[in-house]
């Protein structure tokens, strides 16, 4: 009875030709694993994501900011928390999503990327806090 029941779990019914079984994944196999494309008057635009130095949420709008350009797109914040690789870039606000090797400075209040200075809320300031090497401040 065993024989019978493991053969059936490795073949499926009990029939078939003994191969493991391959799943196939919901995942999309994604051909340009480096960047994203955003629908913009029409077209697809591909940014990449080292271009990215963050992205503002208002609404049902995400502003896309880079070195050389903004694009303005109808997706939620959200949409871009979820597509966008986690080790590159990370929440720091309720409208905000920064590429974490564009971060100069960071307090309490704000983070500075470039020339501009995006707000932290409380909770993401912690968990940046975390992610980051710091040296000085207070040694026991």
């Amino acid at each position: 009875m065993n024989e019978l029941i493991e053969s059936a779990r490795r073949n499926g019914n009990g029939k078939g030709n003994g191969y493991p079984v391959t799943k196939i994944s919901n995942e999309p196999k994604l051909l340009i694993k480096d960047a994203i494309f955003v629908r913009h008057d029409g077209s697809l635009v591909k940014v990449r994501f080292q271009e990215i130095l963050w992205l503002k949420g208002d609404g049902n709008y995400t502003t896309l900011v880079t070195k050389d350009f903004e694009l303005s797109v109808r997706n939620i914040l959200k949409d871009f928390e979820e597509a966008l690789p986690q080790l590159e870039f990370m929440r720091v606000h309720k409208s905000y999503i920064v590429r974490l090797e564009e971060i100069l400075a960071i307090n309490t209040r704000e983070l500075r990327v470039g020339d501009e200075f995006i707000p932290i809320g409380r909770t993401y300031y912690q968990k940046l806090l975390e992610g980051v090497h710091k040296l000085g401040g207070d040694h026991h």
